[in-house]
């Protein structure tokens, strides 16, 4: 039988091994030109608690809530006075966002936020329509109409932005934004990873400052990259003006 074995530079070479390597290294190369593309941290129902301070000084306990029915999806944020600031006034402010999230897309369908709580006669309010690409805002008794170009974020689902930016390593964005009954720019950004310590512990956590068109104020987020949904901790910051924090507590799921 004649021998299928070549001699190639003094070592004896098997064609067929030969073959298989360089099958496997062909596709070993081929797979590093494949982007990697990460499964998107999948959106569920929670409710988290906080602490909220101004400056040094605890002035209420907080809650972020994120409850679900089919593609509608319901955030909420509620804020109960404690301390000194519960002798001044009895008012819970809350914010609702009601949008629907299809294939890892959302849009959001209301707003509304009442300083004077769920009994607030005059809340600020927003309505998507997005078949007729228009949203309808009112704020302080003005009302406002405005065209609806693309996706549009606000305070609370921002945080679908920024878990977007995380799962694809994004370092910026500038998205439509909600604001005081407004569409306006707004930009988010990644500033890094950091440790944070909380009442039991300390963890690892990624930072994302945003900046609004026409405020000066900025937000900083803090996530831990297992839960990016959940802010550890929110930073509201305004230049001569005295910081307000939002320091997570304890999530039931």
């Amino acid at each position: 039988m004649k021998s299928t074995n070549n001699w190639h530079g003094g070592k004896l070479i098997n064609p067929g091994r030969s073959l298989i390597r360089n099958t496997v290294i062909g596709c070993l190369l081929a797979l590093q030109l494949v982007p990697v593309v990460s499964a998107e941290f999948p959106l569920t129902a929670f409710q988290a608690n906080y602490e909220l301070y101004y400056g040094k000084s605890k002035v209420a306990n907080a809650q972020i809530k994120l409850s679900r029915s089919g593609d509608i999806w319901h955030w909420r944020l509620t804020t109960d006075p404690t301390g000194l600031l519960s002798l001044l006034t009895s008012k819970e402010p809350t914010s609702e966002t009601i949008f629907s999230r299809v294939d890892g897309s959302h849009k959001i369908q209301s707003i509304r936020i009442a300083k004077g709580g769920d009994k607030d006669k005059q809340p600020e309010t927003a309505q998507f329509d997005w078949n007729s690409r228009q949203v309808d805002m009112m704020r302080k008794g003005v009302q406002n109409i405005e065209p609806l170009a693309g996706d549009v974020y606000d305070y609370l689902s921002i945080h679908l932005l920024s878990a977007k930016m995380l799962d694809q390593d994004l370092q910026q964005a500038q998205v439509e934004f909600y604001y005081k009954g407004r569409l306006v720019k707004a930009e988010l950004k990644q500033l890094g990873k950091a440790r944070l310590e909380l009442k039991d512990k300390v963890i690892d956590v990624m930072i994302l400052e945003q900046s609004v068109e026409g405020s000066k104020t900025k937000s900083t987020y803090y996530y831990d990259p297992g839960t990016p949904y959940i802010p550890m901790k929110i930073e509201t910051a305004k230049p001569g003006k005295t910081t307000t924090t939002m320091l997570f507590r304890s999530k039931l799921q």
